[in-house]
């Protein structure tokens, strides 16, 4: 399978008469993306801003970002079976927007300021907030909506969530045709030919979480070709897939976005390492179950899948959500130890006691085979938020997100991350 990204880089956004690339600048017609955003009767009102690297402009109530891409075939699925019909993805050409960033920002009429604050992740475009997320380098494209008269909290939210992919796409879509600034390749074949070729390299399988039920999954989410995976099994995908468009972040999902699933990390060093000191075998996705018999299914499975189909002689696992699908994680990572698969780790974990002055590590879990594992930080600590000139996004409680409020860091999209793009790391001392 041979998946091809053809990348255009955009330097600034501007919005024009006609949606267009020139000069490495993206002209949108924001009229246009409007009105095909309103054609789902779900949402109404919808607006469309830009926020550029630089601006002192602070995004309000951020739920996802996401990369435009779209395929360059005639008729080949965009993230499939949510907003294209039912169809493969992660081979052909696919153009990619690299520098731009759909943002998509949820509508929520809360008056107690309290309550406002506890529930708002925010993009600051400039200064030491914006020094924290990669988001802040962007050329951010913002979604605006309100849910239409008579739509559910849980249909609205469905709505956004696609929304935010139609336009990643729409803006793609005005790359075809131009000559790509680079192209990426990535072709891997998973049929044991560099196994042969190159037999003492050690096979390597991706163990990712993509969800986790520790909350209650929202209905039709289009997490996994478009379908919601609140019930799924361990399943073995293409690496490619997930590059491709196959797996989007879950709505209100923790510290995982759909920009960098399409950018993920951590597969993509394991694809440069790929035939040089590791075989990457492929992805096995999970979810991150809520109780204990699931967690029991999962883990075997996904161990089972790695050791006697994938064949693996290693695993590198990640997780989705909050501190209960840690538990998921290492009772995977123990249970493929127990048959032989040598395991890594590589968590923002949330094994600490934030009510003590001294953040006192806490134990999440414990397994003695499980002792290889890599810290991407723990959601503590705040900072002072700057005076902000714009803010975009619908709220009433502005005084909750303006100058002088001391901010949680976890609450800031894109400075805290499960798949290692986070740019905060930890030090003892």
């Amino acid at each position: 399978m041979k998946l091809e990204l053809s990348v255009l880089k955009i330097t600034d956004v501007k919005f024009a008469h006609k949606t267009d690339i020139r000069d490495g600048v993206l002209f949108l017609n924001g009229e246009e993306l409007k009105e095909l955003l309103e054609e789902d009767g779900r949402l109404r009102n919808v607006e469309v801003e830009i926020a550029r690297p630089g601006e002192k402009h602070r995004i309000i109530r951020v739920i996802d970002v996401i990369e435009p891409r779209s395929k360059i075939e005639k008729g080949g699925p965009n993230f499939p079976g949510a907003i294209d019909v039912q169809g493969v993805v992660g081979y052909g050409r696919t153009c990619v927007l690299q520098g731009v960033g759909v943002v998509v920002t949820e509508f929520a009429d809360m008056v107690d300021s309290d309550e406002f604050r506890k529930a708002v992740d925010i993009v600051d475009m400039w200064g030491p907030v914006g020094d924290l997320t990669p988001y802040s380098k962007l050329n951010n494209i913002v979604i605006l909506a309100d849910p239409a008269d008579g739509v559910s909290i849980e249909e609205y939210r469905v709505a956004l969530k696609i929304a935010g992919l139609k336009a990643a796409v729409y803006l793609a879509r005005a790359a075809e045709g131009f000559p790509p600034d680079e192209v990426m390749v990535y072709e891997l074949s998973l049929d044991r030919e560099i196994g042969k070729k190159l037999p003492e390299l050690p096979g390597v399988a991706y163990i990712f979480q993509i969800l986790s039920t520790q909350f209650n999954p929202l209905d039709g989410d289009p997490v996994l070709y478009g379908e919601n995976v609140e019930r799924i099994v361990p399943t073995i995908l293409h690496p490619n897939e997930i590059f491709d468009g196959a797996v989007t972040a879950p709505y209100g999902s923790i510290f995982m976005e759909t920009y960098f699933i399409q950018n993920n990390p951590i597969l993509g060093q394991l694809y440069r390492n790929h035939g040089k000191n590791l075989r990457l075998l492929g992805v096995i996705i999970m979810n991150a179950p809520n109780n204990v018999d699931e967690c029991e299914r999962a883990a075997n499975m996904a161990a089972n899948l790695a050791k006697h189909v994938l064949h693996a002689d290693a695993a590198i696992l990640t997780k989705a959500g909050g501190g209960a699908p840690e538990w998921v994680m290492m009772r995977t990572a123990q249970r493929c130890e127990q048959i032989g698969i040598r395991t890594a780790l590589a968590f923002l974990h949330m094994g600490m006691d934030v009510t003590e002055p001294t953040l006192k590590p806490t134990s999440l879990f414990y397994a003695p085979e499980v002792d290889a594992m890599v810290s991407m930080g723990t959601p503590v600590g705040s900072l002072k938020l700057p005076r902000a000139e714009k803010f975009i996004g619908r709220f009433k409680a502005i005084g909750a997100v303006n100058e002088g409020v001391e901010w949680p860091i976890r609450r800031i999209r894109g400075s805290l991350s499960q798949l290692g793009n986070s740019r905060l790391r930890a030090l003892r001392y």
